[in-house]
């Protein structure tokens, strides 16, 4: 089973960034970290689809917010090949991280 960092990145404000991309094949289990590096709070958005185009149903976490040299952590998710990890910052100053574990 590989395992390790699958994804990080510097989010721009208000725009969607694949922070995981769907595994091709299996599962990876997951944790992402969002840290507000800023003096001031941020909302964030967490959700599971396989693009940037994100609806409603694909929330796990909806403008939360973010205070200032927070962290939001979300452990145990799983993704299969039609999910991927899709975050969003109301501002910028947030550093997004996920690493995990591939399943079967």
């Amino acid at each position: 089973m590989a395992s390790g960092v699958y994804g990080k990145a510097d989010l721009t404000a208000s725009t969607w960034t694949t922070l995981v991309a769907a595994p091709t094949s299996g599962t990876k289990v997951c944790t992402v970290n969002l840290s507000n590096r800023t003096g001031s709070n941020i909302t964030v958005r967490i959700a599971l689809a396989s693009t940037t185009t994100v609806t409603d149903a694909d929330y796990i976490e909806y403008e939360v917010t973010l205070p200032a040299n927070g962290v939001l952590e979300r452990t145990g998710i799983v993704l299969d090949t039609s999910n991927g990890i899709q975050v969003y910052a109301g501002g910028t100053g947030i550093s997004a991280v996920s690493y995990g574990i591939d399943g079967n």
